[in-house]
């Protein structure tokens, strides 16, 4: 009888690893991604990214909008803001190229090129961006 103990204690534990391992080489929860689907879902996680930072991008306009003016020889974070929004290097300096970019904005807008971010500019750049059409009529932008 303690033969038949002893080989029981040793058979038992094979048999039931020799189970687990059967069992689990049966699911398929280790299935891999192709290199297809893993550069789709990078690329959806990168847009997921790029959409985020848009949206605290126009929060933070938002806020800065109640700023009167920007104008040549401003500096701060305001201007970063408005260079970002832009496409251009945010620096915080309002020098000729920001003042071009924002005279461009304006045009294309639909607005006074007056250069200077007043609250119609900023409302613009909080609701269409750089790529959007603005209303037709010409007005002032400065205040």
């Amino acid at each position: 009888m303690t033969v038949v103990r002893s080989l029981i204690k040793i058979i038992v534990p094979i048999i039931i690893v020799a189970g687990f391992f059967f069992i689990m080489s049966n699911f398929k929860h280790t299935q891999t991604l192709s290199l297809a689907e893993e550069k789709r879902i990078k690329e959806y996680a990168s847009l997921m990214q790029q959409a985020k930072a848009k949206e605290e991008d126009k929060t933070q306009i938002l806020s800065l909008s109640s700023v009167a003016a920007l104008g040549k020889g401003s500096a701060g974070e305001e201007v970063k803001v408005v260079q970002k929004s832009l496409g251009l290097n945010p620096d915080g300096f309002f020098g000729l190229q920001t003042e071009q970019a924002v005279k461009e904005f304006q045009v294309k807008n639909g607005y006074t090129a007056d250069g200077v971010v007043g609250p119609k500019t900023w409302d613009a750049l909080v609701n269409t961006g750089r790529d959007a059409e603005g209303p037709a009529e010409s007005t002032s932008n400065s205040l």
